[in-house]
């Protein structure tokens, strides 16, 4: 078996997201999955409101301490999943060969609140008015764009939709998460950051900010990509994983 890769979801999702890397690359690598906290297989304890981006990656520590015996391995993060994946870039390097980063959802910069001021209000707002999924699709719009939002499947749509009580935890654990740039360089983890070139332009935003900023990080655009790239383009996605992970293992 090859070299271990993790991959943490982002929101409105769960370890099943991953589907066609599994499919694709199960016979080169040995690939772990899970449910982050709150979604899926995994419960979020009574009484817990969010996890806090750090803890979401002590639980991804866990995971490779566990069952990669304790690494290093590739973690591959999509969305608030590579904010996951970041926070144990900086924290936990050790864990890490490697680093891709599917679109964080992060300000650019440190002046700007880490999501914008009346998000989680709005949301809080529509789940009232319209019910849970319709906050849920409020978000999903927002962040995917209402064209790739439309492209969903209906199956699609409303499972993801479904979710909204994981994505309210989600939304809440991003505006308490200070990105705090200035200390980004000093993370030397190789890290690789991956854009859609269909996505909205808040990422591109982004990305440019971290690769700025990042002791060790190129930044590449997936042509034909929106935000979920790991399905608009998957098997262009898999062969930039399987390149990445050979760059890193030198």
């Amino acid at each position: 078996m090859g070299p271990t890769v993790l991959f943490v979801h982002g929101s409105a999702a769960d370890r099943t997201t991953w589907t066609i890397q599994v499919a694709g690359l199960r016979s080169k690598l040995r690939l772990i999955t899970y449910d982050r906290r709150g979604t899926g297989a995994s419960e979020l304890p009574p009484g817990a409101a969010f996890f806090r981006i750090e803890q979401h990656a002590d639980d991804a520590a866990a995971l490779i301490e566990t069952y990669a015996e304790g690494g290093p391995v590739l973690a591959v993060g999509s969305s608030f999943g590579a904010v996951v994946v970041l926070d144990l870039a900086r924290r936990r390097p050790e864990l890490l060969r490697g680093a891709m980063l599917l679109e964080p959802p992060l300000a650019r910069n440190d002046t700007l609140p880490p999501i914008p001021e009346d998000f989680l209000a709005r949301y809080d707002t529509l789940a009232r008015e319209r019910s849970g999924p319709g906050a849920a699709e409020f978000f999903l719009r927002s962040v995917l764009g209402d064209a790739a939002f439309e492209r969903m499947p209906k199956r699609f749509q409303e499972r993801s939709m479904a979710l909204h009580a994981q994505i309210r935890q989600d939304i809440a654990a991003l505006g308490a998460y200070p990105v705090r740039y200035a200390e980004l360089a000093t993370v030397q983890v190789p890290i690789l950051l991956l854009g859609g070139d269909r996505s909205a332009p808040f990422y591109r935003h982004t990305l440019h900010a971290l690769h700025d900023a990042l002791g060790n990080a190129r930044l590449e655009f997936l042509a034909g990509a929106g935000h979920m790239m790991h399905a608009d383009v998957h098997r262009r996605f898999n062969q930039r994983l399987l390149e990445f992970l050979a760059e890193v293992s030198l």
